[in-house]
């Protein structure tokens, strides 16, 4: 089962390093893994999503 824990945008901007603008270009490009619906207004990605996501990016590197 995968975990549920979820990563909202600011948190997840923090991991890689990048601002919060950045994190949403990436996302509008396709370079981050679908984010979740947790409200009507709040939104983040899975972290064991991220986690796969980042190890693939290290395998690429």
């Amino acid at each position: 089962m995968k975990n549920l824990e979820v990563i909202r945008p600011k948190a997840l901007s923090k991991i890689l390093s990048v601002s919060l603008p950045t994190l949403w270009r990436m996302e509008q490009r396709g370079d981050l893994p679908k984010r979740v619906s947790i409200s009507e207004r709040a939104v983040g990605w899975l972290k064991s999503d991220i986690e796969e996501w980042l190890e693939s990016k290290k395998i690429e590197a």
